[in-house]
């Protein structure tokens, strides 16, 4: 039976890597010439950095996916080729730094002035195969050869989770869901389990995954008689074939796997976020929101996080250049990168063209100096956007200019665990807020009208490690409560409410000095307070008022609270805290 229509194996948890040397015991008397008695040819594979991407397999459609822009900065060009018969460009060139900033604080601080230079060089491949397009990257200059909009974002990590040895995970990037974009990255040399790197499935979003894969169609895996290594994300770093014919044997095999596999069991989770494609009926009305939202001065569930292609450059720079070319203001640099710096452009561009100029045109330009000559890279702004928008009943997520769909699995696990938490009988009734009246007005009213609460709204605790300053809570209950309270419109301040209750019982927790200061503050607004430094919170109860003052329900937090809030009470559990919230009625 030919290869490309055998089944496809069985899979099992361990997949034992086959030695594919040994000679059949029913082959030729060792007194006969055998037809393969001489070594047989094993091709050469090289780690290469592949990705897929969105155009038509036509010479058009490859020079559609090059990013122009760069090519002219730097004076490279494409050069038509072909590879097994198949369409192909190539680019490659090598960028010149002739004196390094460095060589001026060296002479500064010793006075003798040195003169060293460097250069950065790479290559990209563009290939069509059957129906798929694919770019092969080499050195560090590779990938910025690529338009970015025409990745198939994902791609990587689409391979990884149908063909990964389950019990060999040597690495995991995730980003925890949420405006804040916090990434976490954990390695195993040696590859362990999935479920052993403890990975959040419904609060946090795999972004990368490597591990080791034994499928024997692949070059590689035949070459060594072992299994291969690969890492899949947005693009794939695996061993291809170094000759044509082999190389589009990698290529389809990789497509058949993506095509007709499913993913493994242990691995499924990891798809529980899916890419919406750029023909979904959708994409209007998403991008609609987000241009809204980008010229509001607070837009709800929206917030800025670093790109996972660069979180390997990002501990070298030192200046960020922001160019928005709608906006009539020039480019500003700023040595730290937030939302308010990006909005202050964005809210001077006229509605209807704001997503779109930050798709195109508008970026983000990274340099290793703080006077922002030394460029490492500049990306569309549009990467470092990250919002949720819904839709009808679908949760829609924007990650690195990708929109994900929420699985129904997920949206089922998060909702039911939040409405465990909303349904739950509160152990406290908080008094109506009246309109108008401002948050600290109405801790201290609370404070005045129910014996046992201790208004602490306001009342920072400076600390060793929070020297700025962190609340404990706005009111203090009658049996110790840490009661955290919030007037909001919409999502994105309660995610930073519940937020606050982690870092508040974290500090009081594990930092004696917290500790000291909470009971000396306490003390002073209630003299005679029962409570030393023993204390350990217990309780952390959230007063939510919505305007225009409906009860809490699930339907009211948009994913990224619903994730926040979900966090904030495994977090607390941990911990030994229970938690609590409660809805505020107005009056």
């Amino acid at each position: 039976m030919d290869s490309s229509t055998r089944p496809p194996r069985k899979r099992s948890t361990t997949r034992p890597a086959v030695n594919r040397r040994r000679r059949r015991a029913d082959g030729p008397p060792p007194d006969q010439p055998a037809l393969f008695d001489h070594q047989p040819h094993r091709p050469d594979t090289y780690l290469t950095t592949v990705y897929r991407l969105d155009t038509a397999p036509t010479m058009a459609g490859l020079r559609r996916a090059l990013h122009h822009p760069y090519l002219r900065e730097k004076g490279f060009t494409a050069t038509p080729r072909r590879v097994a018969g198949r369409p192909a460009l190539l680019v490659d060139g090598v960028v010149r730094q002739p004196r390094a900033e460095y060589c001026d604080v060296i002479a500064r601080l010793t006075g003798h002035d040195i003169a060293l230079g460097h250069s950065s060089g790479g290559s990209v491949l563009l290939l069509a195969v059957d129906d798929r397009v694919y770019a092969l990257t080499y050195g560090t200059l590779g990938r910025h050869m690529i338009d970015p909009s025409a990745i198939d974002r994902g791609f990587g990590i689409e391979f990884a989770v149908r063909a990964l040895l389950p019990d060999h995970i040597r690495q995991v990037r995730r980003r925890v869901l949420g405006a804040s974009g916090r990434v976490d990255r954990s390695q195993v040399p040696g590859g362990q389990p999935i479920r052993w790197y403890t990975i959040d499935k419904w609060n946090e979003l795999v972004g990368q995954v490597a591990g080791q894969v034994d499928n024997p169609r692949l070059a590689d895996c035949r070459r060594t008689g072992r299994p291969t290594l690969v890492e899949g994300s947005d693009s794939l770093r695996i061993r291809l074939c170094t000759e044509p014919d082999g190389l589009l044997a990698d290529l389809r095999e990789i497509d058949r796997v993506c095509r007709q596999e499913s993913p493994l069991s242990d691995l499924e989770f990891i798809t529980q976020l899916r890419p919406l494609r750029s023909d979904d009926p959708r994409m209007k009305e998403l991008r609609d929101a987000v241009d809204e939202r980008l010229g509001l001065a607070n837009p709800p569930a929206f917030g800025l996080a670093v790109p996972g292609p660069l979180l390997g450059e990002i501990e070298q720079v030192r200046s960020y250049r922001i160019r928005i070319a709608r906006s009539r203001r020039p480019a500003t640099s700023t040595t730290e990168l937030d939302l308010d710096a990006v909005l202050a452009h964005t809210r001077r561009v006229p509605d209807g063209r704001r997503w779109t100029g930050l798709q195109a045109t508008d970026s983000l330009t990274l340099c290793t100096d703080e006077a922002g000559k030394e460029t490492i890279t500049t990306t569309p702004l549009s990467r470092w956007l990250t919002a949720e928008v819904p839709v009808g009943a679908h949760r829609l997520l924007l990650h690195e200019g990708t929109w994900y769909e929420m699985g129904a699995g997920h949206q089922r696990f998060l909702r039911e665990e939040i409405e465990r938490l909303l349904d739950r009988p509160a152990s406290l009734v908080l008094p109506a807020w009246p309109t108008g009246m401002p948050e600290k007005d109405y801790n201290d009213r609370v404070a005045g009208v129910l014996p046992g609460f201790v208004p602490l709204d306001r009342k920072l605790l400076r600390t060793a490690q929070h020297r700025h300053g962190f609340e404990a809570c706005d009111l203090l209950g009658p049996d110790d409560e840490l009661i955290h309270v919030k007037r909001a419109k919409g999502s994105s301040p309660l995610s930073h409410l519940f937020a606050q209750g982690v870092t508040s019982v974290d500090a009081l927790c594990h930092q004696h000095d917290a500790r000291t200061r909470f009971v000396e503050t306490v003390r002073r607004q209630q003299p005679g307070r029962s409570i030393d430094e023993s204390f350990r919170p217990r309780k952390v109860v959230y007063g939510i008022a919505l305007d225009p003052g409906r009860a809490l329900t699930v339907t009211d937090l948009y994913t990224f609270a619903q994730v926040a809030l979900y966090h904030a009470a495994k977090t607390l559990r941990v911990e030994g805290v229970d938690v609590e919230v409660v809805s505020i009625l107005p009056r």
